[in-house]
């Protein structure tokens, strides 16, 4: 069959400010498409200059549409063009997953594949092709009649066994992620996540247990990365890429026996960091140049109920080790937590400012479907605007905070931050002119965090 995988535009704010990186889901899916006998076909309309045509549709037997939650309005919007031209529309990511009655009661989609779809999507297509019946496929929800149906789980993906990822159906060039100064390319060496963050959807879309690939089969996508792709600075995207030490030692053991001139970048946490000074200055010997921590909160009432396990001392210490040892740090904050006051997310913002870290970002506590956290407070929702849901914006009533005031709170984090010293404004001034923000980007960005949002639901 000839499929053709999409990957919707980002919002606005994130066009504006973020960092363009190639889809890794779809590329890895795409490869397992490729080895089961299919044609591919991939349009990542996030991509700088990457169109979609009609004759994308016409060409291709079914259509693969993946979507976050800040995405869904506009992957449905292309679903409904899909299935106007009688294609089959195959939908995946995490928001089709948990809210599969919006997506399916709109007869536009004919399935959704529930987490990794490498041994899934396959399967779906030969059913679709042999018109045979869906409902022995496992991993997938679809609709029958007034009935919606969910299959019995799919075993998970054996990531040891999977193909590199299909980045020849891309343009490499149209990503504009960067670091030092050298074009940046992403890689996945695990999934699953042992933590259960209430805030966070990726234990219930790639289950609880942590599966990662060996040192081996990271080092051969490297060789693929450095050799045929020419890349000098990769991005490690496993929501933990630290959780096992000894791997991360022997893939840095691996850099540096091929003497790669390598900087990378990863996600780890506070506490991994503390315990393994080691680890970390074998990263920094092998090329680690920035590592992103999940700072969180400086309350620490605020950090116990997140489950961290971290105090705003062992943050210090954790901030403190990577900077011994020449490595950026990337701090993620989130304010309106649910027990929080305004002072709480003050203390947030002086503890950004006094971790003085390379970089910093805020968001605003957002119960996304699939979360703990949005069963817990689904009934205080008042914003369903999927699009809003973009860590920008209070989708919901907060105990203790005026959401008109989370948002001043909000940007006076970014204010405070990144006015704190000239270097902080220069870095920003750099960012800027590199990623081309024009007034118009930055004016749209302005009236979707502020003026359109609060229009909606002003009372």
């Amino acid at each position: 069959m000839n499929v053709l995988l999409i990957n919707p535009p980002s919002n606005n704010v994130y066009q504006t400010f973020g960092l363009s990186l190639p889809p890794m889901g779809l590329l890895y899916l795409a490869a397992s498409i490729e080895q089961a006998g299919h044609t591919v076909v991939l349009r990542d309309l996030a991509a700088d200059g990457v169109k979609l045509s009609d004759a994308d549709f016409k060409k291709a037997d079914a259509v693969g549409i993946s979507s976050d939650t800040t995405r869904i309005d506009t992957a449905m919007s292309l679903a409904r063009h899909a299935a106007s031209l009688n294609r089959k529309v195959i939908m995946g990511g995490p928001h089709p997953q948990f809210v599969p009655e919006d997506v399916l009661t709109s007869g536009w989609v004919t399935a959704i594949v529930r987490g990794e779809g490498e041994n899934i999507f396959p399967e779906l297509l030969h059913r679709l092709n042999a018109r045979e019946d869906l409902s022995s496929v496992n991993g997938i929800i679809f609709k029958e009649g007034s009935r919606i149906i969910r299959t019995p789980d799919s075993v998970p993906v054996d990531v040891e066994k999977l193909p590199l990822p299909a980045r020849h159906l891309v343009d490499l060039s149209c990503y504009r992620a960067s670091m030092s100064g050298r074009a940046i390319t992403p890689v996945v060496t695990s999934r699953g996540c042992p933590s259960a963050c209430h805030f966070c959807s990726s234990s219930n879309f790639f289950g609880r247990g942590w599966r990662c690939r060996s040192a081996e089969s990271v080092l051969a996508e490297l060789d693929e990365v450095y050799n045929t792709y020419g890349f000098r600075a990769v991005a490690f995207m496993d929501d933990n890429f630290t959780l096992l030490p000894s791997r991360v030692e022997q893939i840095a053991d691996g850099i540096l026996e091929r003497g790669y001139d390598l900087k990378w970048w990863n996600f780890s946490r506070v506490d991994t960091i503390m315990r393994n000074p080691g680890m970390v200055a074998k990263m920094a010997a092998a090329g680690s140049n920035t590592v992103y921590l999940g700072i969180e909160s400086g309350s620490n009432d605020t950090l116990n109920s997140l489950g961290k396990n971290t105090t705003s001392a062992d943050v210090i210490q954790a901030v403190d080790i990577l900077r011994h040892n020449g490595i950026e740090t990337y701090g993620s904050y989130i304010i309106g937590n649910l027990d929080e006051t305004a002072a709480d997310v003050q203390k947030t913002i002086d503890l950004a400012i006094r971790l003085d870290t390379n970089i910093a970002q805020f968001s605003i506590l957002t119960p996304y479907p699939g979360t703990e956290l949005y069963e817990q407070i689904k009934d205080k929702i008042f914003c369903r605007h999927w699009k809003f849901y973009d860590g920008l914006h209070l989708v919901f009533h907060h105990p203790h905070i005026n959401r008109f005031y989370l948002q001043v709170l909000l940007i006076k984090a970014f204010v405070k931050f990144y006015r704190r010293s000239r270097e902080a404004v220069s870095g920003f001034e750099q960012a800027a002119t590199r990623y081309k923000l024009s007034f118009k980007n930055i004016f749209s960005c302005i009236w979707e965090l502020v003026f359109e949002f609060h229009l909606r639901f002003l009372r």
